[in-house]
């Protein structure tokens, strides 16, 4: 091959290159803010935080670049991390629970001799403490005859029956405040004792094993706690979306901010007794997709009282049985 034909063909080469260049370059396409509608291969600096579709020659898209999140998501991400490492919290300590109940006890019989037990040893010690009561009235009762006494004959109580009486009623103050925690420890046991046995019953009455009724009834404590809804479907889970957007607009107490296909948050709260909700769509382990709630307070006294009140729970309690209530209610 002469120098010449060679040069040639390097050259035609490098045309080809040349000519391929510029139809594989990158294009780009992105909406705006306006909702205008870019085409190109260069990205302006405005506009790069923005979610933008990379094309192939043939128009189709072969990659899509995020759009960079606001410092509102990334707090309510960091903010749904936390709700999600609860949510394994409550769940496994609720199964450590049902493990405990179903290893100790073999009937609910069983439970109930258990509070019996529990019961009696109680009532044994309250006994105890009224037989101390009865004492202390007699002495005091003596107490108050010596007083009498010296009064009738015209002479002061002695100091020191005056010291035995203050000695007393000390004594039987004491006592009925341990009666009254007494009654109280009772109270909690029988509460204790009666969500056991219930559960104990829900656990073991079904023809499905004790550890599957376990798992889904933690999943469900879990969901009531931290205002969380499982999707059983795609369908239900859009109709379940849209009744959670209701919800989040229903309590806040601030204007709606956000409100997208997987995320509706409204304002951040002003002041002390605003509610900011947020509700996030979020495909999780194994493709399925929850809806979170989250609630926030104005970071004041004020608002961290507001964020741990009754109301604030009764609402997350709330947000479960409320989308499945609406669901039902459509057919």
């Amino acid at each position: 091959m002469t120098y010449s034909r060679s040069l040639f063909y390097l050259t035609a080469i490098a045309g080809v290159f040349a000519l391929q260049a510029p139809a594989e370059a990158k294009m780009y396409r992105w909406v705006d803010e306006q909702g205008r509608v870019f085409y190109s291969d260069k990205v302006l600096p405005a506009q790069s935080k923005l979610e933008r579709k990379e094309l192939s020659n043939s128009g189709r898209v072969v990659n899509t670049v995020k759009a960079a999140k606001t410092e509102e998501q990334v707090a309510l991400e960091e903010r749904l991390e936390i709700l999600r490492k609860e949510q394994e919290k409550i769940i496994a300590r609720q199964k450590a629970n049902d493990k405990v109940l179903l290893s100790t006890f073999r009937t609910i019989d069983d439970l109930k001799m258990t509070l019996n037990g529990k019961l009696l040893s109680l009532d044994a010690q309250k006994r105890i403490f009224e037989r101390a009561l009865e004492n202390l009235r007699d002495n005091l009762a003596s107490a108050h005859k010596k007083a009498a006494l010296a009064e009738r004959s015209g002479q002061e109580t002695p100091p020191g029956v005056l010291d035995e009486i203050a000695n007393i009623k000390g004594k039987t103050s004491v006592i009925y405040v341990d009666i009254a925690k007494l009654l109280e420890k009772r109270k909690g046991i029988q509460k204790k004792f009666s969500k056991d046995i219930e559960r104990f019953s829900f656990l073991t009455k079904s023809h499905t094993s004790a550890q599957e009724l376990s798992n889904e009834a933690a999943e469900t404590t879990a969901a009531n706690a931290l205002g969380l809804f499982n999707c059983k479907d795609l369908a239900t889970c859009h109709r379940a979306w849209n009744i959670a957007r209701e919800f989040v607009m229903k309590h806040s107490t601030t204007g709606i901010h956000f409100n997208a296909d997987t995320l509706i948050m409204s304002r951040d709260p002003a002041v002390g007794s605003d509610l900011s909700l947020s509700a996030s769509k979020l495909t999780r382990n194994q493709g399925r997709v929850s809806i979170f709630l989250d609630i926030r307070c104005h970071n004041s006294t004020l608002g961290n009282e507001l964020c741990e009140s009754k109301r604030v729970k009764a609402i997350r309690n709330s947000f479960r049985p409320y989308i499945e209530e609406q669901l039902q209610s459509q057919f």
